[in-house]
Order: C-alpha cells, then structure tokens, then sequence
C-alpha cells in the first residue's frame, strides 16, 4: 500500500492529466451525441401542392410516378409525402423513391422503413444525394415499396392527393394519368451530419488546449505569458468558428468599417455612388443583414463556404452605409490585415470573416502574453486568469476593435502595478507613455484608467540612473523627474482622448448652459491657482496651513449645494409638447438623456438605474464573464449558471493572497481607494455612456454590458490580492487559470450547442 500511495504520489500530475484529457473526451462525445439527436436531420420544406381530398394506394408490383418541376439551381434534398397505412400499423417494409429524369435516368434515391410512417402524417425522405439541375427540368418521382413480411403482407400503403391534377405535375400508376397530383414539400435545406462536422475542428482545438494547458500551467517551467499566449490561441480560435457569421458583439460593424479600410489598403474604390460601402460581388449578400443567423442551418452555411472562392476586386454597391467618423483606423489592425490578405488571395466571405478574427485574435493575445510578462511576479496568474475568461476570449475572436483595447488596459495595468515596486527601466518608461497615449483614445469611457500611473512612486519613474532623489530645478521650481513622467502620460491621454471624443462630449452636453459652465470653470480654475499659491506660501507654517484647510472645507461646503442648484436648475427643459410629440411609432421616445436632462432630472435618472440594477444585473455579470455569448440585444444565448458560479471562484482563487505572500505586494489604504475609484469611475461613465442612448420614457437602462467592465475587472482582483483579512495557506493562481481554461472549454461546447440547437426548423 505503502509503495502504491509513493507511485500515486509520484505520478499525480500524469494521473490528473490524464483525468483532464478524459473529462475533456467524455464531455466532446457527449456535445456529439446530444447535436446528432437535437439538431441532425432537420430540414427546411417548401409546399408544392397542399391540396389533398382522397387517398392513393401505392400498388406493391409497380408503385406511382409524380411528376416534380425544378428551376435552374434550385437544389433538393428530398420530398415530404403525407403517407396513409389505412390505419394499420406496419412492422416491417421499406419506402423508396427514386429521383428519375426525363429519360429515365436515376439521378439519386432515398428510403425509409414503412415501420416509422404515421397514418395522416407528413414524412420526410431524404435523398442520399442532393440534386441540382443546372437549368430547370421536370423530372418524376418513382414512388414504391417492398420488404413487407408477415402480418404486413397484402395491406394497402398509400398517400393523399387531390382530386384533381395540379399544374403539369401529374399522378400515374402503370403510365396511366390519375389525374390527382400528390400532397407535397420539397425538402430545400437538410442539416444531414452538419452539427459533428462543424465541431471537429473546436474539438481538436480545445481537447489540445485542455492538454497543453495543463503542463503549461502546472509543469515545471511554468511560464504564465506563455499559457496565455498557447492556450488563449487555440481557446480562441475554437472562437471563432463557434461564433456564427455576424453573431458576435457589434461584428457587422466592425466588419464593415475593417473592409472599408482594407479596400483603401488595396487602392480600390470604397464608397458608391449612393453613398454605400463597395464590397466584392461574392460579399454583397451578407451585408445585407446587420445580425447573422443562428442554428444548425447557419453553421451549414458556414461550413460549405469555408471553400468557396472569392474575388479581389470590390465591384457592387452594398447599399450599407459605413460612417468611420470618429473611428481609430489602429484599433481594427488585426481585422483589416486578415480581410486584406484574404481578398488578395482570393478567398471567399467565410473564409475572409475567419481571417479576420483570427488576426484580431492573434494581435489581442500579443498583448494579453505582453501584460502577464510585464506584471508584478505575483500577479502574473492573476492577470493570465482574466485573459483567458470566455468573454475575453469571445471578442477576440471575432472582429470586435474592444479586442485590442482590452489588451493596451491590461498592460497598462500590469504595467503600473509593477512599477510600483521596481524602478522602470527607460524602455518601460517609454512603453508607459506609449500605453497612456494608447488607452487615452482607445474607447472614452476607460480614461479614468491612465490615472492609475498617479498609484506609482515618483522615484520609480526616475530616468536617470544613481540620482532617484535629486528633483530637477526649473528656476524656483522644483520638480520630481517621475512626476513629470506621470504628467507626461496625463497629458498625453488626455490630448488624444479630447480628440477622439471631444465631438461626442459635445453631443451629449447639447442643451447644457455652456456660458454658465464656462464661467464656472473659469472660477474653479482661477480659485485652484489661487489656492495654490496660497498654499505654496503657508505649507511650512503649521497654523497657516491649519486656517488653508479650514477655509478649503468650509468653501467646499458651500460650493456643493450651490452648484447642485445651479445644475438641477439650469435653464431649457422639454415642454409637454414636445414630450408628447417626440414619441416614434415604436413607442420610444427620440428624446435621449443628455447631461443637462439628467442634471434637471436627478430624480428620474436615479431611479432608472435602481430599477435597472436588480433587472438587468445578472446579465451584467453574465456579460462580464463571458456566459452571455454573442450580442445579447439580438441573442440571448445563455449557457449554464453553474459554469458563471466556477468562474466566479476560479477568479478569486487565483486573486486571493496567500499566507506567504509578501507584503509588500499590498496596496496602502491611498493606493487601495485611488485603485476602487478608478473602477468605480469607468463603471460610472458606462452608464452615462449608456444613458445618452436611452430614450427617456423608458424605464430601465438601455445598452449596458458587462463586457465593458472586463478590462478593469483586474483592478477588483488586484484589490482583492491586496487584502489582508483574507488568504490561502498556498497560492492557488496556477490551479484557478487551469479552472478558467477548462470552464473557458464548456462554455464553448454548450454555447455550440445553444448556437446550433436555436429555433431548429423541422
């Protein structure tokens, strides 16, 4: 017993290993057999004839011929009869029908056991092959029957028909007219074994990521960046082709503003016209819906234009309208590079849509391995935890630009943190900067994040070498080298941010007092400077700093009500009317809440959001992890609560302290309430972002999603790392970003299935 225990304890990562790999095999045979039974076999149907008045029996030595017309391309599958056993119910038998063209020819059959049929019932005979004419043909359909045995021998199988002859589509038994003509459907779509050859591809994806993973997070040289850059790569290419066409978050956009520019790459023409985006002749179908399919028929689709060539010059007038104002062209780097290429190539839609995502994915994981190399030796798992989510890992593989934004916040975060214990080298004092410039325009509502490089101790900023606390002297001036360095990085962002959003900062501030709010800024900063050479007098004289700071709060204290009434009193307003008229067909209201609507209607705003809270929270969350797959406004394809319940600890677990954690690593109580209100901002503008576009007669928010709080979702887990009350008697990250890539894998394989099992028509 003794040596077995010694053995186990020996081998226990092979033996968990391998449990993994068989966990991991057991759970892709399950999703297989579960499709073949769910969403295989399912067919689309169009009425041919719906008249049907008598019932025709089948004779068993020669059978009936009905006559079908097909157009040009129009491609069959099989037919669906509505069959008759004369109330009896066969045990033995088998139906058969056989596609014959005009000469006679069999061009495919089809059969199935008589002991399935229903008396009165439709039922459907699929062909082995599916035919197409290349030109419109009339051909018949030989309808027969043997095998019958026992019991079943000598009793009538028929179907119905009409009493009288439809069209050209003749009834006959024995070359005689019958004149009826059968109750038929053409099947126009079969999804045949669709589901299993859709998955293998995301199954050899994650069974080798599952594998990998393991001993790239548990063996030896583990190296976190590395993981991340393995493990997220064939997580998120399973990604992106478990996300249908066009299903992703804002992908039709994304796709449309990334073809544009890669059409300017090439030198080709982008706009029509009209006005509209010019796409090549093969693309011009699919951009005539913003939200893509889903279901079984929607991965056939898919996968039988995977291969489908294309063509490389743009030559059709969309009729989409593509507005770039205001667009980052750096944003879409991936996007554009994968479309480009494969329109030079020559490639089709679905394979372009796949190039696409799997360059975007590629430059998001580039970034993601970036800030795990570039964190805190103690917060690299943490990190690696949060670039692995499903969510993460959705929105990069698809086209989405907030892809490469999450991964310039990731590093930037890492960034800052870990200089917060380490003097920067010059490299890192130039990436910091370079990131700042970054993030600052990258998306408007993540601006309070560059503040985070105010958490890093000035001589850490120091670019001089052996002279950290020498500050530098500008006359009578003196000033610390890093915060010059942390000036830098604010003034950068915020130069890029005004350029980038000033236009929609304007928008959203259109019925503001603007003179009123420019006198009052004037005042606040002529007070600031005044202050500031007050306190610059006093700050070495203890009673006249004492009498500052007095005269500060009691300023404070009346400015905050004096200001909440000038806000919730300013001026313009909608009358009745106008609230009254400003109500569309659709019952929305084209009145938006504004900054000057939400300052003379606090009340409202407030209670919107409340009754937003408890309405729409879970999603939110869902939205954050990533167990809300696809845009949830179109598609609310929820995978289980149980997988959002294992995230939610993976992530704790690989953020939780443990025991012998240094530390130095904790955050001081400044640095903890400087990190939670820099979250707390970003989640605070989401909602004003969101209220901008929220017609005011609705009652709760509209347009909040989690994935907007993902790349400051490592702050909450940094403040969580920093705690003291709180740890593990051994860190538990390696064992928590496993975690998340095993769930990661499920929440694949259920949203697959979610995805091919939506709405199956039969």
């Amino acid at each position: 017993m003794e040596k077995f225990r010694a053995f186990l304890h020996r081998r226990r990562l092979w033996l968990l290993w391998l449990a993994a790999l068989a966990v991991c095999v057991l759970t892709l045979a399950w999703v297989r057999y579960d499709l073949a039974e769910t969403a295989n076999g399912q067919s689309v149907y169009k009425i041919v004839n719906d008249e049907y008045a008598q019932t025709v029996a089948i004779p068993a030595d020669g059978g009936l011929d009905q006559q079908i017309s097909l157009a040009a391309g129009q491609r069959l599958y099989g037919v669906r009869l509505n069959m008759t056993t004369y109330n009896h119910a066969f045990t033995t038998g088998t139906l058969r029908i056989d596609l014959l063209a005009e000469d006679g020819t069999a061009l495919t059959k089809g059969s199935i056991g008589i002991f399935t049929i229903r008396d009165n019932t439709f039922e459907t005979v699929i062909f082995e092959e599916a035919y197409t004419p290349e030109q419109a043909e009339t051909l018949t359909l030989h309808i027969w029957y043997n095998d019958l045995a026992g019991m079943d021998v000598g009793l009538p199988l028929g179907l119905w028909a009409s009493e009288d002859q439809v069209g050209a589509m003749a009834l006959s038994s024995g070359g005689g007219s019958l004149d009826a003509t059968a109750a038929l459907q053409y099947v126009v779509d079969y999804s045949g074994d669709w589901s299993g050859i859709m998955l293998a591809l995301p199954a050899v994806l994650i069974f080798a990521a599952v594998a990998a993973g393991f001993w790239l997070v548990f063996g030896r040289a583990a190296r976190p960046a590395v993981a991340v850059l393995v493990s997220g790569a064939l997580l998120g290419g399973a990604f992106a082709f478990v996300t249908p066409p066009l299903v992703a978050p804002d992908e039709y956009t994304h796709l449309a503003v990334a073809y544009q520019y890669a059409s300017e790459l090439m030198g080709q023409q982008t706009e029509a016209a009209d006005g509209s985006l010019m796409v090549r002749a093969c693309d011009a179908p699919y951009f005539q819906q913003q939200t893509g399919e889903i279901g079984i028929f929607a991965y056939k689709t898919m996968g039988e234009g995977l291969l489908q060539p294309g063509g490389g010059v743009a030559n059709t007038a969309s009729g989409v309208t593509v507005d770039t104002t205001g667009r980052i062209p750096w944003l879409y780097l991936g996007q554009t590079a994968g479309i480009l290429l494969a329109r030079l190539l020559g490639l089709g839609f679905f394979a372009m849509l796949a190039m696409g995502r799997l360059f975007n994915l590629l430059v998001y994981l580039l970034l993601a391995a970036l800030a795990v190399r570039l964190a805190h030796p103690g917060h690299k798992w943490l990190f690696a935890a949060v670039a692995l989510l499903p969510m993460s890992l959705q929105l990069a593989g698809s086209l989405s630009a907030d892809a490469l934004v999450l991964g310039l916040v990731f590093c930037y975060t890492a960034l800052c943190f870990a200089l917060r214990e380490r003097p920067a080298a010059r490299w890192q004092l130039a990436l910091l900067l370079f990131l700042a410039a970054c993030t600052g325009p990258a998306k408007a509502i993540y601006l309070p994040v560059v503040l985070l490089c105010l958490l890093i101790p000035s001589e850490n900023l120091d670019w001089r070498r052996g002279a950290y606390a020498a500050p530098l002297k500008f006359g009578p001036v003196q000033v610390r080298a890093g915060s010059l360095v942390k000036a830098a990085a604010l003034v950068l962002a915020a130069a890029f941010w005004a350029q980038a959003n000033l236009g929609a900062l304007l928008y959203a501030m259109r019925d503001v007092d603007n003179v009123g709010m420019t006198r009052a800024a004037v005042a606040m900063a002529t007070a600031a400077a005044v202050l500031g050479i007050v306190y610059y007098n006093v700050r070495r004289r203890p009673l006249g700093r004492r009498i500052f700071f007095g005269v500060l709060i009691a300023g404070v204290a009346v400015a905050i009500p004096v200001g909440f009434y000038m806000l919730t009193h300013m001026w313009g307003g909608l009358t009745p009317e106008d609230l009254v008229n400003g109500i569309q067909p659709n019952g929305d209201s084209i009145y938006t809440f504004s900054i000057g609507y939400i300052c003379r209607n606090l009340g409202a705003t407030i209670k919107l959001l409340l009754r937003s809270i408890p309405e729409q929270g879970a999603l939110w969350l869902e939205g954050l992890l990533g167990t809300v797959l696809g845009e949830p406004i179109v598609y609310r394809v929820e995978v289980s609560w149980l997988l959002g319940i294992g995230l939610m600890a993976a992530l704790v677990a690989a953020a939780l302290p443990a025991d012998s954690t240094p530390h130095v690593e904790g955050l001081s109580a400044r640095g903890k309430l400087g990190t939670a209100l820099i979250a707390l901002c970003v989640v605070g503008l989401t909602f004003v972002a969101a209220l901008s576009w929220t017609p005011i007669n609705y009652t709760t928010i509209f347009g909040v999603q989690g994935r907007y709080w993902l790349p400051v979702l490592p702050l909450a887990l940094l403040l969580v790392h920093a705690n003291r009350r709180c740890f593990l008697r051994r860190p538990a990250g390696r064992e928590g970003v496993y975690a998340i890539l095993c769930l990661t894998s499920f929440v694949i394989l259920q949203g697959y299935s979610l995805y091919a099992t939506w709405q199956v028509t039969t």
